[in-house]
């Protein structure tokens, strides 16, 4: 049995985003209840959601926009793209709601 022992295993950095992805998903769920249950007292817990949730929308991204070649690689990374966007657009959210619970 040939064993290519040249390469890495292809499928430990896919690995590594799909743990990352579950905890930041997990972590964004939790801060998300926690800040919903009483929000006067937790107010200041939004912004840590929506930057969550912006890390979150990064590591979706990622191995979209570095996937290989083939017939569909110019939508995937059009999608990847398209999730940087909205990771930009919760990132300037999350930046908004600090500085306006911090003034």
């Amino acid at each position: 049995m040939y064993v290519n022992r040249t390469k890495k295993n292809p499928y430990a950095r896919q690995t590594v985003f799909d743990v990352l992805s579950a905890v930041v998903g997990l972590a964004v769920i939790g801060v998300g209840i926690v800040s919903f249950i009483n929000p006067e007292e937790n107010a200041w817990l939004f912004p840590i959601v929506f930057f969550l949730a912006s890390v979150f929308q990064c590591l979706l991204a990622i191995p979209r926009m570095s996937g290989g070649g083939g017939r569909k690689s110019g939508r995937r990374k059009a999608v990847g793209v398209g999730l940087f966007f909205v990771a930009g657009i919760l990132l300037m959210l999350a930046v908004v709601g600090a500085l306006c619970l911090w003034r």
